[in-house]
C-alpha cells in the first residue's frame, strides 16, 4: 500500500528535516456563511445546540480547531445502483462483528483489494478507497475521530504542510465532509476526502476515506472520480482540479 511507502520516506526524511506544523484553512466551493465559529483549542470541538458531546480523548495532544459549516448536501456512501456501470462495483460492508450493514463502492480495475470485517482498501493506484466501519456515533463524530487518528498515527506525516478545510455537515449531523491538502517536505501533494455517513435505522456509522495522488493522475481517473462523485452527491474533483491543472503545465 502507498501508505508503508510513504511512511518509509518520513523515517528517512525525519533524520534530517525539521517538522513544520503549519496548518492553514482551505476555502470550501459552495460553501455557506452561516457557520459554528472556530473554538478554542481546550475543547477542540462545540457541538451543535442538542447534539451529545463528542467524546474525543482527553489525553490527545492534538489541538485541531474545526469550523461547522451546515451546508452539506445530501451525500450517499451506500446503496449506490451501480448496475450500468462499468468502472465502479458494489461490495458488502460489514461490522467488526461480522454483521451486514450495507453495500459499499470499489473502483473496479484495482491493483490491491483488502476486505475485512470493518475495513475496506481499495487501491486504484492515483486513487485510494478506505471504508471504516464506527457505532454509537453521528457522522461528524466518526469524521474526526478518523482524521485524527490519521495523524496520531502518522499516515498523514508530522512534518507535511497541511491545509484543512470547513468540516461540511447537514443540520443532522448526519453526513459530514472534511477536505485536507498535504504537501509533503519533497514537494509531493496528496488530497484526503473523509466522508461519513449514519446509516438510516441504526447505530451504524460508514466512513470513506478518498485519497488522490495529483502526481499519477491520468485521463481515466477523472472518468472514474466523476461516476464516483455523482453517486456520493458531492464533486470530489473539485479539491484536485488546481494540483492536476498546475502537473499538466509543468509537463508542456
Amino acid at each position: 500500500m502507498k501508505k508503508v511507502l510513504v511512511l518509509l520516506f518520513a523515517l528517512l526524511l525525519l533524520g534530517s528535516l525539521a517538522a513544520c506544523d503549519l496548518i492553514d484553512s482551505l476555502p470550501i466551493p459552495g460553501g455557506s456563511d452561516s457557520s459554528v465559529p472556530t473554538v478554542p483549542p481546550a475543547p477542540i470541538f462545540t457541538p451543535l445546540p442538542g447534539f451529545p458531546e463528542l467524546g474525543l480523548d482527553p489525553d490527545s495532544e492534538l489541538d485541531f480547531e474545526y469550523t461547522i459549516v451546515i451546508d452539506l448536501p445530501e451525500i450517499t456512501l451506500i446503496h449506490h445502483d451501480l448496475s450500468g456501470s462499468d468502472l465502479l462495483e458494489p461490495i458488502m460492508f460489514q461490522t467488526f462483528l461480522g454483521i451486514d450493514i450495507a453495500p459499499v463502492t470499489i473502483i473496479s480495475a484495482y491493483d490491491e483489494l483488502v476486505q475485512e470485517n470493518a475495513f475496506i482498501f481499495n487501491d486504484a493506484w492515483a486513487i485510494e478507497l478506505y471504508y471504516f466501519a464506527r457505532r454509537h456515533e453521528n457522522a461528524v463524530q466518526s469524521l474526526i475521530g478518523s482524521f485524527e487518528a490519521d495523524v496520531e498515527g502518522e499516515w498523514i506525516l508530522p512534518d507535511s504542510h497541511l491545509e484543512i478545510s470547513d468540516l461540511r455537515t447537514t443540520k443532522d449531523q448526519q453526513t459530514a465532509f472534511l477536505a485536507v491538502t498535504e504537501e509533503l517536505t519533497n514537494g509531493m501533494v496528496r488530497i484526503l476526502l473523509y466522508m461519513a455517513q449514519t446509516v438510516p435505522d441504526s447505530n451504524d456509522v460508514v466512513v470513506l476515506d478518498v485519497v488522490l495522488f495529483p502526481h499519477l493522475w491520468e485521463a481515466h481517473d477523472d472518468v472514474v472520480l466523476h461516476e464516483l462523485s455523482q453517486h456520493i452527491g458531492l464533486d470530489l474533483r473539485t479539491y484536485l482540479t488546481p494540483f492536476v491543472s498546475q502537473a499538466a503545465a509543468e509537463e508542456i
